[in-house]
């Protein structure tokens, strides 16, 4: 338990103050977004895949965990509207896409060190592709793929954990003066990601809170079940079995939240879903990391 707080004490000591800063500075956080996800973040993830010995097969066990992750809360939202007799499609954003970037990077990297950041950032391939291209279609109104699949392209983070992955596959060399300037960009990450975190969430405000709240336990404990079925499957051990849970089990994504306000579709709804699924992280993640170790 000691352990625990050591990790989760500072992660939550950042989003708070974010949080305070964001209600009280009011400035614009636009330039220190930027920076995170053009420049520290990219670094760190670049960095954690050239530091780590990366094996194809447990990649693939991954990729294939994520995948059924989001199918799987896909079909269960699918059931439950029609058993409600309602028809969503933002919705679907939040439920389907969890953060696996601003809450759990920092912690597992905490909790697991590069080894796990490393794993993350491989189970980030595959959603930032999907949410990229199907989950900009979706949050336009099934019209506008092309708008996320030029996004995706243009997302330093995605190129960086690629590239990364193929040099650290290829065994190629790094020397040391680049990777140790990597690693210096990739530290500020941490805090960055947080900080961010701790300012939208000041932002958020709870909307239909019903819906709001059957959809949050969809997004949690479906994910929840269903990475436990794909450790089952797949037969992880170990931090591969641990960041795969972890990753499953978080919050929706911040940046559905956007999507959903640039097109339109559902966007205080969705909002709502993002600051509850949030909220549900200050107890979960102690829970889960006491499971985890």
């Amino acid at each position: 338990m000691h352990q625990i707080v050591n990790i989760i004490g500072p992660t939550f000591f950042v989003v708070v103050v974010g949080y305070l800063f964001g209600r009280f500075a009011k400035v614009n956080m636009g330039p220190l977004i930027d920076i995170s996800m053009y420049v520290a973040v990219p670094a760190m993830a670049f960095h954690s895949m050239i530091t780590s010995k990366v094996v194809l097969s447990d990649a693939t066990k991954l990729w294939a965990a994520c995948l059924i992750g989001m199918v799987g809360n896909l079909v269960l939202a699918r059931i439950l509207f029609a058993a409600l007799r309602q028809k969503h499609s933002g919705l679907y954003l939040p439920i389907v896409f969890s953060n696996y970037v601003n809450i759990p990077l920092p912690i597992i990297f905490l909790a697991f060190g590069s080894e796990g950041a490393a794993l993350a950032i491989l189970m980030y391939i595959p959603q930032g592709i999907i949410l990229n291209s199907l989950g900009v279609y979706v949050a336009s109104g099934e019209k506008d793929i092309k708008q996320g699949l030029l996004v995706m392209v243009k997302t330093p983070l995605m190129w960086a954990a690629i590239i990364g992955l193929a040099l650290s596959l290829g065994h190629v060399p790094i020397p040391k003066v680049v990777e140790g300037s990597v690693n210096l960009l990739g530290q500020a990450g941490v805090p960055l990601m947080l900080l961010i975190l701790g300012v939208s969430v000041g932002r958020f405000r709870f909307n239909q809170i019903p819906l709001t709240a059957v959809a949050s336990v969809l997004r949690v404990g479906g994910g929840f079940a269903f990475a436990m079925l794909s450790v089952w499957i797949f037969a992880l051990a170990g931090v591969n079995r641990a960041v795969v849970i972890f990753e499953a089990t978080m919050p929706s994504a911040v940046f559905v939240s956007v999507l959903a306000a640039k097109y339109k579709n559902e966007h205080e709804l969705v909002a709502s879903v993002v600051l509850a699924t949030t909220l549900m992280a200050i107890p979960v993640i102690p829970a889960l990391l006491y499971f985890l170790t």
